[in-house]
């Protein structure tokens, strides 16, 4: 009798189209649940972590190995040169090595560049010796030759030469070049001797005070 009781007592309740709903709506809640759940553990690879591995100084086509072995992939996103640099070489990885991250994570590199930069030389044509070495040795040449010419002031840029050639202003060279600066003796017979000192590239005008002979 009892049992009869309670099996007209659900049979009622599962047959009132109200709480059957809300039965439903709560079972499929559930079942959302959990595929939400499954899918952010797939999504995060849920306890599966990686070592990135020490990259710095090794070669790209080295360090791919490496990279794959780990379940890591990479990217090279940037190129700087060194002096004594290695071409080719990896000197910055993010993230660093030792560190944990998800397996799948990108590993950023900055390699070094194969090719040397090229740098604009700037216009030094009649400026003083030590404005011209100051710019140049600023701009990264340090590989710089001075050569003394006959001239009326001492000091006094003529040209920048490179490989036996005259520099223009903007012509570009590489940063390694050995490069000339020409500049006067100041041992011309219309010289005085005396070093020129400008800053601004202007020469100061010859005074013979007064008219010129004919026949000087």
């Amino acid at each position: 009798m009892g049992n009869e009781n309670k099996s007209n007592f659900l049979t009622k309740i599962l047959s009132n189209a109200l709480i059957k709903n809300i039965l439903i709506m709560a079972v499929l809640s559930l079942v959302l649940i959990f595929i939400t759940l499954y899918i952010l553990q797939v999504y995060t690879r849920h306890n599966h972590s990686a070592v990135v591995p020490e990259l710095k100084g090794m070669q790209v086509s080295d360090a791919a190995a490496i990279v794959k072995a780990a379940k890591l992939d990479y990217e090279v996103v940037d190129s700087l040169y060194q002096d004594d640099g290695v071409p080719g070489a990896i000197l910055e990885q993010i993230p660093k090595g030792a560190s944990k991250v998800k397996e799948g994570r990108t590993i950023y590199l900055t390699i070094q560049s194969v090719n040397e930069p090229f740098v604009a030389v700037p216009d030094l044509e009649n400026a003083s010796l030590r404005q011209s070495e100051t710019s140049l040795r600023t701009l990264g040449f340090n590989n710089i030759t001075i050569e003394y010419i006959p001239s009326e002031y001492r000091d006094l840029v003529y040209s920048i030469e490179y490989d036996g050639k005259v520099l223009g202003a903007g012509q570009k060279i590489p940063k390694s070049s050995r490069i000339t600066i020409k500049v006067g003796d100041g041992n011309s017979p219309f010289s005085s001797g005396d070093s020129l000192d400008i800053d601004d590239g202007n020469i100061p005008p010859l005074d013979f005070g007064g008219q010129i002979d004919d026949n000087f």
